[in-house]
């Protein structure tokens, strides 16, 4: 139904700075967009994935160990050709604790800038917003600190967005025992 037209005297009574409401009507709908992010659980902390980052869910298969390294870097896998390197950020965070979950493998990246991570299960969707951003950041465990440059809460779990890249790359420089 097509809206009818004004009358003259409401079209000349209506207020003249249009601009401000429309203004006022974008910073009050940029305040409830929401965007949805994938988001994984290392034990009880919630990493987001960056929003065009490829990822890829897998069973655990054969890692190839390699000697003489840190026992949190399993080794090895061979997908399609590139070797990827795996790591066991549990025992970077809690040496002394397992996951309890059905572990799955994360990979993170593409090509020589992958790296796989050991996840509880399976990523979820958050649904996030601005109002859901975290002024100041909680404590968290110096391995992750740095790389998890924003955070949010929402449904009373906390939500990190991951720089994959810069973890997987410090983690590079610490792996020779």
């Amino acid at each position: 139904m097509k809206a009818p037209w004004l009358k003259p005297s409401e079209a000349l009574n209506r207020p003249i700075n249009r601009q401000a409401d429309e203004a006022a009507y974008a910073a009050a709908a940029a305040k409830t967009e929401t965007y949805r992010r994938l988001g994984f659980h290392l034990g009880n902390i919630g990493l987001l994935i960056a929003p065009r980052a490829t990822s890829e869910l897998m069973e655990i298969s054969r890692i190839c160990p390699i000697p003489n390294t840190a026992t949190w870097l399993l080794g090895l896998i061979n997908l399609r050709g590139n070797f990827i390197p795996v790591f066991d950020v549990y025992k970077l965070l809690q040496p002394e604790k397992e996951a309890s979950k059905k572990k799955m493998l994360l990979i993170l990246g593409l090509g020589d800038k992958a790296g796989g991570i050991i996840v509880d299960g399976l990523p979820v969707h958050v649904t996030l917003s601005e109002s859901d951003k975290l002024k100041t950041l909680p404590p968290l465990p110096e391995i992750i600190r740095l790389y998890a440059t924003t955070g949010y809460e929402k449904n009373g779990e906390m939500w990190f967005n991951f720089d994959h890249l810069g973890f997987f790359q410090s983690l590079s420089t610490k792996v020779a025992i």
